[in-house]
């Protein structure tokens, strides 16, 4: 598996750093890739922020929504309680992949406007 990152060069809307595409190397999803996850410049000040896939839907109180990664495993994975465990190392991962990415000299990958990571 290998992880893009497309860099926002100046492209609508400002705030968006990069979009994420895992790329499958191996097995029967070789070939293929996952879109829709991107790096967002926090709101707050924060550090930036990764948004995975999710799906709206309308309840009493409002719209909620469906997160589209979640752990395949009943009750989360490796002994974890929580299933969003998984996806929050999953989007801290990405984070820290992009900061390095991000500090890159100009005349690096950065430049090129993408980066990817191995794993």
């Amino acid at each position: 598996m290998r992880v893009h990152y497309l860099l926002n060069q100046g492209a609508a809307p400002e705030s968006k750093l990069a979009d994420v595409e895992i790329h499958f190397e191996e097995g029967i999803l070789s070939g293929l890739k996952l879109v829709g996850c991107s790096v967002w410049r926090s709101k707050k000040g924060d550090g930036p922020v990764v948004l995975v896939p999710s799906r709206s839907y309308a309840t009493a109180t409002g719209v909620r929504y469906y997160d589209l990664l979640r752990s395949s495993e009943e009750g989360g994975k490796g002994g974890e309680g929580d299933g969003k465990a998984v996806a929050r190392k999953f989007r801290e991962h990405i984070r820290e992949e992009y900061r390095k990415i991000a500090n890159l000299p100009q005349g690096e990958e950065q430049g090129k406007g993408k980066a990817s990571t191995g794993r």
